[in-house]
């Protein structure tokens, strides 16, 4: 991830250059990213999926304003999501970018290429301290400040991790940007992940065994889209068209033991899957009539 940081400064001398293509995957990290509707008065100027090592999928995203907008005076907002199959790979990279500005070497290292291609002296352009970004597992924003010729551009970059979620949110403005704002977006995109690792079943559950009185049935999970996903169950009766199901009492394990009190009717489970960003259930479908 902190590789990202140094062609991101590449905008503060340089230009936002227009490309396109799409990139879906499930989940969708295209969807993670910042959205046009989240950047009223802005436009997509270059979006395309990026290939990273250690990623699943990785999409990047970038916005400019036709104007400077009011408030903020943002001038480009550019996102990237990087999902990896392993969080420890997107700790890990969030961690190098926090080492690289905690240390006084690597911020006067940055500072010089800053100022060689915003082609400006190094004590032109400034670093503030790190800050930590609400509502995310571990990351920072830095603000830098570039003056030159007679003007000062402004940048926000942002390193989060969201589960196993790398983010990189730049902001570029003709002032200041302030913590509220890189906050809006940051926790804008911190919502479309949560939507999109939220369990959402990609084959229904399943009964394994006979529906008889006396024998033992089954459940399978199914399949979800969230590999940290836990399950519980509740099995049902229902008509002998499989409707007007109910609760059996009790019933919330794995296996379901077939009673008298099941006999003609049918049966099947409900599987709920949950996770930290959400909850959904799956029901199976409804067993032959128990006999």
């Amino acid at each position: 991830m902190a590789r990202i940081g140094w062609t991101a400064v590449a905008v503060l001398a340089g230009a936002l250059t227009l490309a396109a293509a799409a990139s879906a995957v499930s989940p969708d990290v295209a969807a993670m990213n910042l959205q046009a509707a989240d950047v009223p008065g802005a436009k997509v100027v270059n979006q395309h999926a990026v290939k990273e090592p250690g990623y699943v999928a990785a999409h990047f995203r970038s916005f400019v304003f036709s104007t400077p907008n009011k408030g903020p005076r943002l001038i480009g907002i550019e996102s990237e999501t990087e999902l990896a199959a392993d969080p420890a790979k997107a700790t890990a990279d969030i961690g190098d970018a926090v080492k690289v500005f905690a240390s006084k070497t690597q911020r006067k290292s940055i500072i010089a290429s800053i100022a060689k291609n915003a082609q400006v002296k190094p004590k032109a352009v400034s670093i503030g301290p790190s800050r930590k970004v609400a509502g995310f597992d571990q990351g920072i924003a830095v603000t830098i400040g570039v003056a030159a010729k007679g003007r000062h551009v402004y940048e926000s970059l942002v390193f989060v991790r969201l589960d196993r979620v790398a983010i990189q949110l730049i902001e570029v403005a003709a002032h200041p940007i302030a913590a509220s704002v890189t906050a809006k977006y940051a926790g804008l995109m911190a919502a479309h992940i949560a939507k999109e690792l939220s369990p959402l079943g990609v084959t229904v559950p399943t009964v394994a065994g006979t529906p008889q009185q006396g024998q033992t049935l089954t459940a399978t999970n199914g399949t979800w889209t969230a590999p940290d996903a836990t399950f519980t169950y509740q099995w049902q009766d229902c008509d002998s068209a499989g409707a007007n199901c109910a609760d059996i009492a009790g019933a919330t394990g794995s296996t379901y033991a077939v009673t008298p009190a099941d006999v003609g009717k049918t049966v099947h489970v409900v599987v709920k899957a949950t996770n930290r960003f959400g909850t959904a259930t799956a029901p199976s479908a409804a067993s032959a009539v128990v006999t």
